[in-house]
């Protein structure tokens, strides 16, 4: 008799997330997305649910089980998506099952249930909460009004959303602070109103935070043969994901110990391999730099170790993007923009090493009000305009001079570990706190100056650095901001291609981020 391997995949997770600004929502949304895939599952099981011998992945919006009847899997097939509607209205979600005969077999299940899950994914879901045409419409998300809260007009969705963020108890939050285990033996009392203001303190500046691990595909071919293999690794990957949170908190709870009445940071994903957080902004690299040396250390030990060591690997990485933007700028907005930089850092560790990918972050603060991509952010802002050649081929009788280098002020990304032509996390950190030094002021603002400068006239940025250097005491560090880092890029002909990266642009930023006073 054969057994039925399902699938569910929950898709827009962020968009279903980010919908407003209002950390209410956000919060509630959360914990509904949190829920799908474990609480509501085994609701719709039911009695025969078994999470040690048939679950095999249930976290971070995926759901894998085998039934060993197909009774069973029917049930769910025809229940589960109902389910999923009523609890999280207007989320988008695909399933599919696959039957195998044998556990031999198990690998190849899981290949036909991902193509399966793929061709799902791209068929188009009519929503359910549409509406007629002259139907009162909630005025933050344009859907129709099914409720009133608080004198406040919603839709089905920010509905569920507010009753998961009063019903669930902050799960969310908890796991992300001490980890679920520990759930049970804290008293933990949050206030009601959530407030956009408790992530900010001095200034406006907070940041989206979302991190991903490096390597997961080799790991699933190698593990994904045998069933007990696979459904242990991806428990050990949560355990190793929800520890380096807890650890990541209890750092920025150290560098300040606030109250749960006011806490800098709002969960927003934690599980599997992946981490998504809104934090207050001067918070976010030394919360994102120990999630990352947590998650390392955590994943290269115990059982972990064993797992991975049949994959040839000896711990798992991973990569990050920090979307630093102002309060007021649409987080969803914020959260693509962290999204793309985690995929540029992942880029350029990949090109390292492929197999062994060393962990690293990009960041970039939003200074525009456009919304744009990472790529056309870097056009618009961080490339600096190459030099006319013109009068060069006019001295040397006409013939081309020799290609320049293109001029980046993007310097990152910023590796965990010691990377030629790089420099790490703690590097960055080291040279904002010698740039926020008193004595260093003047090379502050000479530093702005020239960074300007290099954008309008390269000969005037050339004669303005040469003045800093000899008014500076602080030769070294004016080195490291205007010094470029060479570094070979292959285009997208394919061609190789030189290109410097100077860090005084990166720094200047996260020195703002962390200093600036505008609140009083």
């Amino acid at each position: 008799m054969g057994k039925y391997l399902y699938g569910a995949s929950v898709q827009g997770i962020q968009s279903f997330i980010f919908q407003t600004n209002q950390l209410n929502d956000i919060s509630g949304a959360s914990e509904l997305v949190e829920n799908i895939c474990t609480k509501k599952f085994k609701e719709t099981v039911g009695n025969g649910f078994n999470e040690k011998s048939n679950a095999v992945i249930m976290a971070a919006g995926n759901v894998k089980y085998v039934f060993d009847t197909r009774e069973q899997c029917q049930h769910v097939v025809r229940n589960f998506p109902r389910m999923v509607q009523e609890c999280a209205p207007g989320i988008t979600f695909s399933q599919a099952v696959v039957k195998f005969d044998d556990e031999k077999h198990f690998e190849k299940a899981v290949e036909e249930l991902e193509k399966k899950l793929k061709t799902q994914r791209n068929l188009h879901q009519t929503p359910l909460e549409v509406g007629m045409l002259g139907c009162k419409r909630a005025p933050k998300t344009g859907m129709p009004v099914v409720k009133i809260w608080n004198g406040e007009e919603l839709d089905a969705a920010t509905y569920a959303k507010r009753v998961a963020r009063k019903d669930c108890g902050n799960r969310l939050y908890i796991k992300s602070m001490v980890g679920e285990t520990n759930m049970g033996e804290n008293d933990f009392k949050f206030k009601e109103e959530l407030n956009i203001k408790d992530l900010t303190e001095k200034n406006d500046w907070i940041a989206i935070v979302h991190i991903d691990g490096n390597g997961l595909g080799t790991v699933v071919q190698k593990l994904g043969k045998e069933r007990e293999k696979f459904r242990e690794f991806s428990y050990q990957l949560d355990q190793a994901t929800t520890k380096a949170a807890n650890k990541a908190f209890e750092t920025i709870k150290a560098q300040e110990n606030f109250s749960l009445d006011k806490l800098p940071f709002s969960p927003v994903v934690l599980g599997g391999d992946d981490l998504t957080v809104i934090i207050r902004g001067d918070l976010a690299m030394p919360y994102a730099q120990k999630f990352i040396t947590e998650f390392e250390r955590e994943t290269s030990q115990g059982e972990m170790k064993s797992l991975l060591s049949k994959a040839n690997m000896n711990k798992l990485t991973a990569c990050g993007g920090i979307a630093y933007i102002k309060a007021s700028f649409p987080f969803y907005y914020g959260y693509k923009l962290a999204e793309e930089l985690c995929l540029a850092a992942k880029t350029d560790a990949k090109a390292k090493d492929k197999l062994n990918v060393p962990s690293c972050l990009m960041f970039h603060k939003m200074q525009d009000s456009f919304v744009l991509s990472y790529k056309d952010i870097k056009e618009r802002e961080l490339e600096l305009k190459p030099k006319d050649n013109s009068k060069d081929k006019a001295a040397n009788n006409g013939q081309n001079t020799p290609a320049t280098p293109k001029k980046t002020l993007c310097f990152g990304p910023y590796y965990l570990d010691e990377q030629v032509g790089y420099k790490t996390i703690n590097d960055l950190e080291r040279m904002v706190k010698e740039l926020g030094k008193a004595e260093n002021e003047g090379l502050k603002t000479g530093v702005r100056q020239w960074l300007s400068l290099m954008h309008e006239n390269e000969e005037a940025a050339a004669q303005r650095l040469q003045r800093l250097e000899s008014l500076t005491s602080n030769k070294k560090l004016l080195l490291n901001l205007t010094t470029p880092a060479t570094r070979t890029h292959v285009n997208n002909a394919g061609k190789e291609e030189q290109e410097e990266h100077y860090a005084a642009y990166d720094v200047l930023a996260y020195y703002t981020i962390n200093n600036q006073q505008t609140n009083d």
